[in-house]
């Protein structure tokens, strides 16, 4: 159901006659010319300036992210050297980092909700600068293992913030590829980590790098401050002056007569805690496959991940000739992710995701069976560093499309912590397969068998969706 707003006095929009303009129901069944469906209108909406800016802005904060997370991983061994002990004593602190990002994706994507998207990004830039800064003045396991903690429970919150951001101001035929632009800025972020730290490590030292990790933040607040809107569904939902959603709908490019006035959306929430409402009103049943369907293509992303591991011990594939075809799987991943939105909104969500998922799981399995380096193995290696990572952008992109607005915000940042929770068994199972010795053909197996049964659900994900708009818990399509 799009968000409904009252009292409405719009002589244009973009210079388009308001009669023009989407208009809202009365309650007798009828139509109001003087009032417009605000959803109705930005849903229609074509890509405009505006919105080009803010998917570009919200694009270089999740590279931020994303490099946060890639960098720490790969200076471990120079933090270790400098804090005077061993990398191995440091990964019990690189974990507290994306256990902070679940916590934090749990504890703060319902503040957006409530205190408005924009506001929260500020303030989260904010609190992530100082985070990060803390980390260069760690002297020990325990003091860095807290700044990182405290930095990835302020990055949970980034996430979902941004996506549901983006997704209140799309319109409907280009909502997926906004949205899967600015989730591909974390894969860019990781690989300008990697870049910055082949460059500049040795040169500014690993404090250099956590400087250049706060500074990034503190320097994105003033374009967010300046340049991009406020949800004006969240403005028009909490009832804020109309000159308020006025200017937000003018950075996007949506002109409005002055004299416009906005009402609060026709549809409330039941109540005002979010994961309440992402179960109720008949969503609940999507929410909890939709999550087991994220941890199974999580779990199969990490499998993938430990893959050079699998070559290495079970074959004696040297890491360094694993890691060159890596890299161009890398760079097919990157394309996946700046691409997977725009073939979703071409093809349709849910045939996008069956397909790569099968393709994804076929990749995998070659990866096993084809000899290592032949032109079989590129094409299978190529083929899972772009299925892998686009099947699950996929479902990435899937859950702020499909929530209300009121709810977008909460709805990625649980099942981004669940995801993340979830997939703890990846490692675990990782190392069973090693203990064990199970070959590399049942390793990678195994790593496919996680995104067969995404494939399976996909279209028990599709039935549930179509249940759940008939009974208005979802937005229309």
């Amino acid at each position: 159901m799009n968000e409904q707003v009252t009292d409405v006095c719009a002589a244009s929009v973009a210079g388009t006659p308001a009669a023009a303009a989407p208009s809202a129901a009365n309650p007798d069944g009828g139509t109001d010319r003087s009032k417009i469906d605000l959803g109705a209108l930005l849903d229609t909406s074509p890509v405009r300036r505006g919105h080009v800016i803010t998917v570009a802005s919200l694009f270089f904060v999740m590279l931020i992210d994303g490099y946060d997370l890639a960098v720490t991983g790969q200076i471990l061994p120079t933090i270790a050297s400098a804090l005077g002990v061993a990398t191995a004593s440091l990964t019990g602190a690189f974990a507290a980092q994306p256990i902070g990002q679940a916590l934090g994706g749990l504890l703060l994507s319902p503040l957006a909700d409530h205190f408005g998207r924009k506001r929260m990004l500020i303030v989260l830039l904010a609190l992530f600068s100082v985070a990060t800064l803390q980390s260069v003045f760690a002297t020990s396991v325990t003091g860095f293992a807290v700044t990182r903690f405290i930095a990835g429970a302020v990055a949970g919150g980034l996430l979902p913030t941004t996506a549901s951001l983006i997704a209140d101001i799309s319109s409907l035929k280009h909502r997926s590829t906004m949205v899967g632009i600015v989730y591909a800025g974390i894969g860019v972020g990781t690989v300008g980590a990697s870049a910055l730290v082949a460059v500049s490590l040795n040169r500014i030292g690993w404090q250099g790098m956590y400087v250049v990790g706060a500074l990034a933040p503190l320097l994105m607040i003033v374009p967010v401050l300046l340049l991009i809107p406020e949800s004006p569904l969240h403005l028009a939902r909490t009832s804020a002056p109309s000159t308020e959603i006025l200017g937000a709908l003018r950075k996007l490019g949506i002109v409005l007569a002055p004299n416009t006035r906005f009402g609060e959306p026709a549809e409330r929430r039941r109540t005002g805690i979010s994961i309440i409402e992402i179960f109720g009103s008949h969503r609940a049943a999507f929410t909890l496959v939709l999550w087991f369907t994220c941890v199974c293509g999580q779990v199969s992303v990490n499998l993938f991940g430990l893959s050079v591991t699998f070559f290495h011990e079970f074959e004696g594939i040297a890491v360094a000739s694993y890691a060159a075809y890596a890299a161009v799987a890398g760079v097919t991943s990157i394309v996946a992710g700046l691409s997977t939105g725009l073939i979703m909104d071409r093809f349709g969500r849910y045939r996008v995701i069956v397909v790569y998922a099968l393709l994804d799981t076929l990749s995998l399995v070659g990866l096993a069976f084809f000899p290592f380096g032949s032109a079989g193995f590129v094409g299978a290696i190529v083929c899972a560093g772009f299925f892998t990572l686009g099947t699950y952008q996929s479902l990435n992109i899937l859950t702020p499309i499909v929530y209300p607005a009121a709810l977008r915000s909460a709805a990625v940042g649980w099942k981004g912590a669940v995801s993340r929770l979830g997939s703890s068994a990846a490692p675990l199972i990782g190392a069973a397969l090693l203990a064990h010795q199970m070959g590399l053909k049942v390793a990678m197996c195994v790593a496919a068998a996680p995104m067969l049964l995404v494939l399976l659900l996909a279209p028990v994900l599709a039935v549930l969706e179509r249940r759940m708009r008939s009974l208005g818990g979802a937005p229309a399509p």
